[in-house]
């Protein structure tokens, strides 16, 4: 079986030439213009020797032109590499090296340091190194490359176990982790949503284009059809004006984005009214969260838990979790997927005992590119030889198979020989007034090895202490779980898809 990207868009541009493919800053551009420089790019590619087996990445801030590079580079045959614009210079090089790609386009926000940074990575030509933006001496103006090109359809076809994308967490040390997915992996993407009707919808994508969040809901847009409201950068207010002036269908968003959305002066009820599928994921949504957009919102809202490399996934249908009362869950493995829960010793824990997550479903990625030593350990295998991915993360299943999150392993607080799962202590702090949101950590102690802390942000105006809210919490919590101090902030730091980076909270004890 092959799949043909080229097939779909060639029809799509015949069919519905005046839809807008995307939107960004209130202009659009159609389908036949969009496909139309799709298809340069493309065969610009393949004129240069690129296709199945090279890798081109993309450098880029959220446009237009980024959505359709990355498209034109699955239409040529290569693999995509979204390199994350958050990661720092150095780490971005070390991806570049690492997947050893061939062509690079870059937007002028990082043409500084891809100049500074990149030109002597061998693999790079200097032919295929593009501007989406401003041209330089080095960086070719990308749209007068294309334009030399025709825009007939290449006629890509893709096998299913040919690679599709690398994506790179946006760390800042060591060596970076490539995820290789295939297209079969990405197809069972697309078959996955076929019930949420992406073709002819307005989907907004706020969250950036390189992650796998976004994704989830661009891939099946591009295939489909959808028409995408794209967010150079996303703010709140303006996302509850673009859901209300463009009528949008569909929505990824991530926690903090639906947090602030909700928070925002602008936000009302009617501005939901056209919406009719909310996904989240990344990091769990509150149960509090989720009752407010139910109310709020006529949509199917659906929370997907899982890893970027496949294996362990979950699905809450938010509407029948509220009548089960699983709100607080993250849902159920999605179907022809298994989930089990193990102990420290590797062994099987029954219902309700917590443990490390191990999950299979249909999609799991190649692993990681270059790193054996990784893939390897990610891998568990059960008493079948069935392969299963560890998650990292702590959690429990419920007699009817609804899982619920304790915590990553890495973030246990492990404080006089008891496991502490900082959620637990997070699910107080939020409870008590004043409190907007909170992230607990491990501060070193030399009595109980560690002990948790809290870093809170308050209500604007509230003048509530440290340790009024400090007690307040552990009223809620057992001794064992007392939280031994509070330092207020202004707001939590947060990854560019809304994770709390409790990395950058530890180091706050580094040099105590």
């Amino acid at each position: 079986m092959t799949l043909s990207l080229c097939n779909q868009l060639d029809d799509r541009r015949r069919q519905r030439p005046d839809a807008f493919a995307y939107v960004i800053d209130g202009a659009g551009r159609s389908n036949e213009v969009s496909i139309d420089h799709v298809f340069r790019i493309a065969n610009g590619l393949i004129a240069a020797g690129i296709g199945k087996g090279d890798r081109i990445a993309v450098l880029s801030r959220n446009s237009v032109e980024c959505a359709e590079v990355m498209t034109g580079i699955l239409c040529s045959g290569a693999s995509m590499v979204p390199v994350p614009s958050t990661a720092t210079p150095e780490a971005q090089r070390n991806m570049l090296a690492d997947s050893a790609v061939k062509g690079l386009f870059v937007s002028d926000d990082y043409r500084e340091a891809a100049l500074d940074q990149f030109l002597d990575l061998p693999s790079i030509r200097s032919e295929l190194r593009f501007a989406l933006e401003s041209a330089c001496d080095v960086f070719s103006d990308h749209w007068v490359w294309a334009g030399q090109f025709p825009t007939v359809s290449p006629n890509i076809q893709m096998a299913l176990d040919e690679e599709y994308d690398i994506l790179y967490s946006s760390g800042t040390t060591g060596m970076p982790k490539g995820i290789i997915h295939s297209h079969l992996a990405r197809h069972l993407l697309i078959s996955g949503t076929q019930a949420m009707d992406f073709e002819g919808a307005t989907v907004l994508t706020s969250t950036p284009l390189y992650s796998n969040t976004t994704i989830t809901t661009w891939w099946p847009s591009v295939w489909v059809g959808a028409t995408q409201i794209i967010m150079r950068k996303f703010n709140a207010e303006q996302a509850n004006e673009l859901v209300r002036d463009y009528q949008v269908t569909h929505a990824m968003l991530v926690p903090v984005q639906y947090q602030r959305m909700w928070a925002a002066d602008n936000h009302t009820a009617a501005n939901w009214e056209s919406v009719r599928w909310l996904l989240s994921t990344s990091a769990p949504l509150s149960a509090a969260m989720k009752e407010k957009i139910l109310a709020d919102t006529d949509a199917q809202l659906l929370e997907f838990y899982g890893l970027t490399e496949g294996g362990v996934a979950t699905t809450l249908v938010a509407r029948k979790a509220a009548e089960l009362g699983k709100l607080a869950s993250v849902g159920q493995v999605q179907p022809g997927g298994e989930l089990k829960i193990l102990g420290e010793n590797g062994e099987q824990l029954g219902p309700l005992e917590a443990g490390e997550i191990v999950g299979r479903t249909g999609i799991m990625s190649d692993g990681y590119l270059n790193r054996d030593d990784a893939t390897k350990a990610m891998h568990w295998f059960d008493e079948n030889g069935q392969l299963f991915y560890r998650s990292g993360d702590v959690g429990y299943l419920d007699e009817d198979g609804w899982l619920f999150l304790s915590d990553r392993i890495k973030d246990m607080i492990l404080s006089g020989g008891q496991n502490i799962y900082a959620t637990d202590l997070e699910e107080a702090l939020n409870a008590a007034s004043d409190v907007v949101e909170s992230a607990v950590v491990a501060r070193p102690s030399d009595h109980w090895g560690e002990t948790p802390w809290a870093f809170v942000v308050k209500q604007p105006g509230s003048m509530r202490s440290e340790d009024d809210i400090r007690h307040e919490a552990n009223g809620r919590l057992s001794s064992i779980q007392a939280i031994a101090g509070v330092t207020f902030m202004n707001e939590l730091p947060r990854s560019d898809i809304g994770k709390i980076l409790k990395r950058q909270l530890r180091e706050a004890f580094t040099e105590d």
